[in-house]
């Protein structure tokens, strides 16, 4: 398919988050975590787009993870890495049948699960990279959620050591916001994979997502003064760190 890179800031952004936070490695193999949603599709267009214009060598794989819910479609998300020109491989769980025997919340439970099925099959494959969707937008939610549920200041890095160094996870859209990732999608005319879990309307992160989507609305500032005063966060007006017993939370 051929790539357009017509669309300057987004690329810039895009090419910025690489350079500067040394996410991928010349040569590197990469597991791209597909969902098939806007965000990682964007992720493995971009990612393809860059090796090939800058023949970096990587070697991509997207990673899909079907959870198991009755209208999961995922042929839907192997045509469309067909069209990236990235291989696809699909995982299944049977996240339904765990949701059976535990009496946890079904966002933790299958987001564990898809992370753990994601990791395991990087490893397989001899990736110590695993590259996400996250970005700007997702920044901002991790952080309040994390503030407001766990009572921690934390947020999702562009770049995340895990497992004593054994795996690196990159967030190549770090400083990309939604409406860049829509637009970069239908400019390389690419469709998402609109796949609906049963539980995300019930989900606290939802229900935050819905109400910055009402901010934004009101003033378009406010969604990168949060995510700039993420970074610029002044310790000398901050209180010092108390023991707690809540975890942080990450971004599915």
């Amino acid at each position: 398919m051929p790539l357009s890179w017509t669309s300057k800031r987004p690329l810039q952004l895009f090419r910025a988050a690489l350079i500067k936070h040394r996410l991928i490695e010349e040569g590197a193999k990469v597991v791209i975590g597909l969902s098939g949603g806007a965000d990682s599709l964007c992720l493995a267009y971009l990612l393809a787009g860059y090796n090939l214009r800058h023949n970096k060598g990587w070697e991509l794989f997207a990673v899909h993870i079907n959870p198991g819910f009755a209208t999961w479609n995922s042929a839907r998300v192997e045509r469309a890495c067909k069209k990236i020109g990235v291989p696809c491989l699909v995982r299944q769980l049977d996240v339904p049948a765990q949701l059976q025997t535990r009496n946890q919340n079904p966002c933790f439970v299958c987001g564990r699960a898809r992370r753990k099925a994601l990791f395991q099959t990087a490893s397989e494959l001899g990736c110590r990279t695993v590259a996400l969707g996250h970005h700007l937008e997702d920044v901002n939610e991790t952080f309040l959620m994390n503030l407001l549920f766990n009572s921690a200041g934390s947020t999702i890095l562009p770049r995340q050591s895990l497992f004593h160094g054994a795996l690196n996870v990159v967030r190549p859209l770090y400083y990309l916001d939604k409406l860049m990732i829509t637009n970069l999608l239908r400019q390389a005319g690419l469709r998402p994979v609109r796949n609906r879990c049963p539980y995300e309307g019930k989900s606290s992160r939802i229900l935050l997502r819905r109400f910055l989507a009402r901010l934004y609305q009101q003033d378009r500032r406010i969604q990168t003064n949060l995510f700039w005063g993420i970074h610029n966060l002044r310790p000398e007006y901050l209180p010092g760190p108390v023991q707690t017993s809540a975890e942080p939370v990450g971004s599915d």
